[in-house]
């Protein structure tokens, strides 16, 4: 890890400048206190309040980042984190990033400048920048959500693909051919990447053709799935069912059939991910994905307090996966013949 005698070099400034920025950044002209903030970026500085003298002492804390705490899986999982760290006698420092990844970067380096002891870490990029830092420190952190590549890094999540080929083999077994698929950008998801990969492997499996004008990537809001179904029923041949990446997405299309004065699931059959609360209330009730994410949330919190103590952030018994489940509600039906 960089050292203030670094930034010091980076900046071309004295370590007693750098202390006063870290200190007192009232007491330095904006002009230097932006050279140094720039050269700490530039090294990756991380500023560790304990060897700061600041404190002695542990600080009982432990992070958790989500990508967006509006979305009712995400609070879930963190109330999970929230229960387990509680029984510790920890308390949970939460930030949300927005699907941002670089807001993601500040905010893990925030975490650990308020002396976390550990984070759980939901990011959109299970190979980047902030994992491998984190691995290289080495700090204490558990993934979840997402399935990561390198075998050191301490994961808790779902089969996303496997989620996916559910839902699909469903739709197929009551006869629908034509299956459109809304999802969250796979640039911002890599989770819904994964529930895509399941349906374009779950469609070859059965011998019917992949067709890409049936997919639509959006922004994770209920607005964005309303637009979506819009322009997937425009469609010269429009499918006859619906797979969403995750629940909210699900809904906004809902309404937009609706609006079209579609009939669900007479007219289109619709299926969604996560299984949040308002799924089973909608009317019909929404066939969905579940995943368990408090569970996955206090696995996740369990396993960080393991690699805690010796400040690791790896263990035999690192890699956790759960079982997704698909809840059959009234959202879909078979292929009404001649469709």
């Amino acid at each position: 890890m960089s050292t203030i005698i670094d930034v010091a070099k980076k900046a071309k400034v004295s370590i007693a400048t750098v202390s006063r920025v870290i200190n007192h950044p009232d007491r330095v002209k904006e002009e230097t206190r932006h050279k140094i903030y720039k050269a700490m970026d530039a090294c990756n500085y991380v500023y560790n309040a304990l060897a700061g003298g600041l404190s002695t002492k542990r600080s009982r804390a432990i992070g958790i980042v989500i990508p967006n705490i509006t979305n009712p899986i995400f609070s879930e999982s963190t109330r999970g984190v929230q229960d387990y760290a509680g029984q510790k006698g920890y308390y949970v420092i939460s930030v949300n990033t927005d699907y941002v990844y670089e807001k993601e970067k500040k905010l893990v380096n925030v975490l650990r400048e308020k002396q976390v002891e550990g984070i759980v870490l939901t990011t959109n990029k299970p190979e980047g920048e902030i994992v491998e830092r984190l691995v290289k420190d080495p700090f204490p952190f558990v993934l979840t959500y997402s399935f990561p590549k390198n075998p050191k890094v301490a994961f808790v999540g779902v089969d996303n693909i496997q989620g996916g080929n559910k839902a699909i083999e469903y739709l197929i077994g009551l006869g629908h051919r034509r299956i459109g698929m809304i999802a969250l950008n796979f640039a911002l998801s890599d989770r819904s990447y994964h529930r895509w990969l399941g349906y374009k492997r779950c469609l070859k499996k059965y011998g019917i053709s992949y067709d890409p004008d049936l997919i639509i990537q959006t922004e994770y809001t209920f607005e964005r799935g309303k637009e979506a179904i819009n322009l997937l029923m425009k469609n010269p041949d429009p499918p006859t069912a619906i797979f969403c990446s995750n629940d909210i997405l699900a809904l906004g299309a809902m309404n937009g059939l609706s609006d079209m004065g579609k009939m669900i699931p007479e007219d289109v059959s619709i299926i969604g991910f996560d299984d949040i609360p308002f799924s089973k209330f909608v009317k019909p009730p929404l066939t969905s994905v579940r995943q368990p994410a408090y569970d996955m949330g206090w696995k996740a919190t369990e396993l960080l307090f393991e690699l805690i103590p010796e400040g690791k952030v790896h263990h035999s018994k690192h890699r956790i996966l759960l079982d997704t489940e698909l809840v059959v509600r009234q959202s879909c039906m078979p292929l009404k013949r001649g469709k």
